[in-house]
């Protein structure tokens, strides 16, 4: 049975080193205590027992302390400011790629559809250093 918990514990610590969440770290515990239980020759029903109760015990004694320092809020950022604001075109929208000014900065500006010059149009996301902006109105291009 030694071997199996050995197993069982290298499973759970190469697990942990690809998900980074600290659960199977609780695992990887509650195989040490049974290893040792197997090496004082405890039964392999109460080694499974204690697995599963030590594993719980672990999992709620840590998981509140490490979610809190894992999962951080996201902190919002001046751009955030911009999304919903309408805008209008300084440019025609040429393979989905116009421009638009905000607050005296000209942005590049991604749009799937075929604008013209002065549409207005509204800031969805950003994607690197472009904006992702959409129609209010459906002024299409013509011919489009």
């Amino acid at each position: 049975m030694i071997i199996i918990w050995s197993v069982v514990i290298a499973t759970t610590l190469l697990l942990e080193f690809f998900t980074v969440d600290f659960l199977s770290c609780c695992f990887s515990f509650s195989g040490i205590v049974c290893l040792i239980l197997a090496a004082c020759g405890v039964d392999l029903i109460w080694q499974v027992l204690v697995f599963f109760v030590v594993s719980i015990i672990a999992i709620c004694a840590t998981r509140p302390l490490v979610k809190k320092f894992l999962h951080k809020p996201t902190v919002p950022t001046n751009l955030d400011q911009y999304f919903g604001k309408k805008v209008r075109l300084l440019a025609d929208v040429v393979d989905g790629k116009t421009s638009v000014k905000i607050n005296d900065v000209v942005w590049t500006a991604l749009c799937e559809e075929a604008l013209l010059k002065d549409a207005e149009v509204t800031i969805e996301s950003v994607e690197g250093n472009k904006m992702v902006v959409k129609a209010v109105v459906a002024e299409k291009k013509k011919g489009a």
